[in-house]
């Protein structure tokens, strides 16, 4: 566990005031091991509403302390950035995704692989997302079927 000290240190860090709540907030995103959603906050800390963990993970991503993550879901993820000093270029890394329960899951030592980008063009974000199937629902094919079922076995 995070303690409260270090929490508040990575704050001021960051410039951003350390409330009670957004210690809480940090703390709660601290125990996720994979990118998680707003949803995902909501159901860790029920006794936060939505608005303030909303402004919590605004204020945590305007400031360098978590990425965002699209990856196909509808939900914006997020990931919290390992550096102290924040999210940088060097330390973007690609994403795995499941394609049966929408989780999706950082690999911190994969980093994206430099891109040839044409002169002019300005690059804002990069996002590299694996989708596949991950070991929990591994028993499961994407269509929702078990891969040894009936179904697959057509000659």
């Amino acid at each position: 566990m995070v303690s409260e000290e270090d929490i508040i240190e990575r704050f001021k860090r960051h410039g951003v005031r350390p409330t009670a709540v957004r210690i809480l907030v940090w703390r709660a995103l601290c125990d996720f091991d994979f990118a998680f959603a707003m949803s995902d906050v909501e159901n860790v800390i029920p006794t936060v509403d939505r608005s303030t963990i909303f402004r919590s993970l605004t204020t945590f991503l305007e400031n360098d302390m978590l990425h965002a993550i699209t990856d196909g879901s509808g939900q914006q993820k997020y990931c919290l950035c390992q550096e102290l000093d924040g999210c940088t270029a060097e330390c973007d890394h690609v994403h795995l995704t499941c394609m049966v329960c929408g989780r999706t899951f950082c690999l911190k030592n994969q980093l994206i692989p430099p891109v040839q980008i044409p002169a002019g063009f300005r690059v804002k974000h990069v996002s590299y997302i694996v989708q596949g199937v991950c070991p929990h629902c591994g028993h499961i094919d994407v269509d929702g079927h078990r891969p040894e079922c009936c179904c697959h076995n057509v000659d």
